[in-house]
């Protein structure tokens, strides 16, 4: 494991020769963990020699420095000098962030990167308000300031479980240094930490901490000018309208938050490269009660030719057969573990059809026309789901509709998506989105299940179940799906539910669309339908 340790100067020659002896000690203790360390000293011309000074340190000291000068534009973009550095040179495991004027106790840096190692973290804090941390010698108002400043961080931008969100030690993954374009963080000494958090735990790392030793600097104290806490404040304000974009962006594909989260990174995701969910799928098969109330709120759209998109073992195509007895059911599998079982209840129904190809073959195959198309727990495994539903709009009738099963509440991601391989889970705005910019007119959408929202949450996101066990299986279905059922005989349009069901017609001309690598179809090949 390779680590690289970013400090940042501005006429510290009195600090840096100790600085880099309490990095040596650390270095040393890392070592014999097989963990090594690089040292990028960016020093904006320090008129007071700090650059010749820590060179000659790190020579007897024997570390690996390499030291990048630039002229003075504030402590932020400084760092954000050694970061790009950083990327550039490649290689890192993690990247450590400190106090050049004696600050930070360096010789904690391995604390903070055992817990970054262990907790699989995005991020790390050295902090002096965490239970256990110190800031001895601080003035007392100073102090008050900086809880003070913290809190606002915390209430304003939404930060959350972060007490110390302005100091620089800190353990970042490397990752996270390039999500950012220079222009989007403050720059300033005491903006550029919290903004840094902020937005990284937007984006859904995990940011955790450990308590540190904050002491009093080499060189006396530093001064905090009324316009600086005046530009911090205003800045607060600006990272909340930032770190709400960036959640409302992870919304559209959630994947790419939740890998970052050590919550979910602890998981065994199935990912989107190979099937992976044949128990769930044989479990959720016992659900009569759940897919039968599923094919009867869909059953007046279906039409005599119906099209199944993602029929994985065929549980809802059984039920399509049993209650629409006119209709010809033609079920399409990719992934071969389900398309066995698929091809099974294929023949002992007459009606039905199955084949091992996907939609957009399909397409190209030319020829086929249906009344309706179905996804039941399939576009939220679909990473262009748009591109798919515009695509099948070409296999429909005039007039023929899609109808649309998904998991909803974005909010409730939990395990149970992430091992499953969802990209997302969908509110209303968000799917009928999909459907209008595919080409379809709203026919009907509403919420689905309102009793499991609840419990899934609880099991999934609270307690991050990883399995879906034989007995949450039959208590949803036998006591929760009733309920939920009963709830919507007198509530028509609830305001919430577990899952949302929408019913779309083709009204628009289709577009040829060509298939993209590791797109729609792609993903439908996986094969992940769990109800969710």
């Amino acid at each position: 494991m390779r680590g690289c340790v970013v400090l940042v100067s501005y006429n510290e020659a009195v600090s840096i020769r100790p600085v880099l002896a309490e990095i040596d000690e650390a270095s040393t203790v890392l070592a014999r963990s097989g963990i090594a360390l690089d040292i990028i000293l960016v020093d904006d011309e320090s008129p007071d020699g700090t650059a010749g000074i820590a060179r000659d340190a790190a020579d007897l000291l024997g570390l690996r420095l390499t030291v990048l000068t630039g002229e003075r534009r504030g402590p932020g973009n400084a760092f954000l000098r050694g970061f790009a550095h950083v990327l550039e040179v490649g290689g890192y495991d993690f990247v450590v962030t400190l106090d050049s004027d004696g600050q930070h106790d360096a010789r904690q840096m391995p604390d903070l990167v055992r817990a970054f190692v262990a907790r699989r973290s995005g991020m790390t804090i050295g902090s002096r308000w965490t239970r256990g941390g110190r800031s001895p010698g601080t003035a007392m108002h100073r102090a008050a300031l900086s809880i003070v400043g913290n809190y606002l961080v915390r209430a304003i931008t939404g930060l959350r479980g972060v007490a110390d969100a302005t100091t620089s030690f800190r353990v970042i993954h490397p990752d996270a240094l390039a999500l950012f374009e220079p222009n989007e963080l403050a720059v300033d000494g005491y903006g550029f930490f919290s903004s840094f958090a902020v937005l990284t735990h937007a984006h859904g790392y995990t940011i955790d901490e450990v308590p540190i030793t904050f002491r009093p600097r080499y060189s006396g104290v530093s001064k905090l000018t009324p316009k600086q806490l005046i530009e911090f404040f205003g800045n607060l304000f600006k990272l909340r309208r930032q770190a709400q974009a960036i959640r409302r962006m992870h919304l559209r594909d959630q994947t790419a938050w939740s890998q970052r989260s050590a919550r979910f990174n602890n998981q065994e995701s199935t990912g989107h490269a190979a099937y992976g969910a044949m128990a769930e799928l044989e479990m959720l098969a016992s659900a009569t009660n759940f897919f039968d109330w599923i094919v009867t709120e869909i059953k007046p759209y279906l039409g005599r030719d119906v099209l199944e998109v993602g029929a994985g073992i065929g549980t809802v195509t059984r039920r399509i057969a049993a209650q629409c007895p006119e209709a010809r059911v033609l079920a399409l599998e990719p992934a071969e573990e389900p398309y066995s079982r698929l091809r099974r209840v294929a023949e002992e129904l007459p009606q039905v059809e199955a084949r091992q190809v996907t939609s957009t073959m399909l397409v190209e195959e030319g020829g086929h026309t249906f009344d309706a198309a179905v996804y039941v727990n399939v576009l939220e495994h679909i990473e262009h789901d748009t591109d798919e539903l515009r695509r099948v709009r070409a296999l429909l009738r005039p007039g023929g509709t899609v109808c649309v099963f998904v998991p909803a509440a974005p909010q409730v991601y939990g395990s149970m998506d992430y091992i499953s391989g969802h990209y997302r889970r969908y509110n209303r705005a968000t799917l009928e989105r999909v459907m209008v910019d595919a080409g379809y007119e709203i026919a009907s959408t509403r919420y689905f299940d309102v009793a499991g929202l609840v419990p899934y949450w609880l099991a999934y996101r609270v307690l991050d179940f990883n399995r879906l066990g034989g007995g949450s299986s039959t208590l949803f279905d036998n006591v929760l799906v009733p309920i939920s059922r009963g709830v919507q005989r007198v509530v028509k349009d609830p305001p919430i539910g577990k899952n949302l069901l929408v019913i779309g017609r083709s009204v628009a001309v289709p577009d040829r669309i060509e298939p993209r690598s590791g797109s729609a179809d792609d993903a439908v090949e996986m094969g992940h339908r769990v109800a969710g």
